[in-house]
């Protein structure tokens, strides 16, 4: 199976697992906010600049490069490590790592590819 389909999959597992474990996601952009959305995530979703905070655990899916990681530091010194759930946003880190990518907004090509495999 190709890479991208099989990276494709595995975030799609972790979403359907997000769905149910999480309360909020913090992004940095547009484009991140609706590839979450575009491969299933159904939760509330927050620009992390616009973060106030939230009841239960976040996952913090800022982009994987050095300003994204900034922005995860600041929002978890801010916030607090014990409502941030970081075994998601290492899985996903690990994942998109494994086909070159850094970037959340990625996930809406992955999607578009795995459409595209479906309908071959």
């Amino acid at each position: 199976m190709d890479k991208e389909i099989e990276a494709f999959l595995e975030l799609k597992n972790l979403i359907e697992k997000m769905n149910v474990e999480i309360s909020c996601v913090l992004v940095e952009g547009r484009k991140d906010k609706e590839a979450l959305q575009k491969i299933g995530y159904r939760g509330k979703i927050v620009y992390a600049n616009k973060f106030r905070g939230a009841k239960g655990k976040i996952v913090i899916l800022t982009d994987f490069d050095e300003e994204g990681k900034e922005i995860a530091k600041r929002i978890i010194k801010a916030h607090g490590e014990k409502n941030v759930d970081m075994l998601f946003r290492n899985e996903f880190g690990k994942i998109l790592k494994s086909i070159g990518r850094n970037d959340i907004q990625a996930i809406s090509n992955l999607c578009k590819k795995y459409e595209k495999f479906l309908y071959e």
